[in-house]
């Protein structure tokens, strides 16, 4: 069976357009996404004024992280990760998140 190309259009605006259905009525409310932000101290940071100095649900906030104190119960601080394999210096924040060895 042969289509025309009227008929293809048609049926392409018309997939086009389910998305833009959704806004229209009383769909049940989502939740929010997730999402992560991920921050390499060495782009910048000074460490002693980012990393918290003890660890635990209670910890003191560095200077750093009281500016977003506000938040506090939605972030998580990571430290003393350790990538082997990995070069040193500027070179090496392209495998911040990968820990791919000889980024250069």
């Amino acid at each position: 069976m042969k289509t025309s190309r009227r008929i293809l259009l048609r049926a392409a605006g018309i997939g086009l357009s389910l998305p833009v259905l959704e806004s229209f009525g009383d769909a049940p409310s989502k939740a929010s996404p997730k999402r992560m932000i991920a921050i390499n101290q060495d782009l910048g940071f000074i460490p002693k004024l980012f990393f918290p100095k003890t660890s635990g649900r209670n910890y003191e906030l560095s200077p750093y992280l009281k500016k977003i104190s506000a938040h506090r119960e939605q972030f998580t601080v990571f430290s003393g990760l350790s990538h082997p394999g990995v070069d040193g210096g500027h070179r090496a924040d392209k495998t911040f998140l990968t820990a791919a060895p000889h980024p250069g």
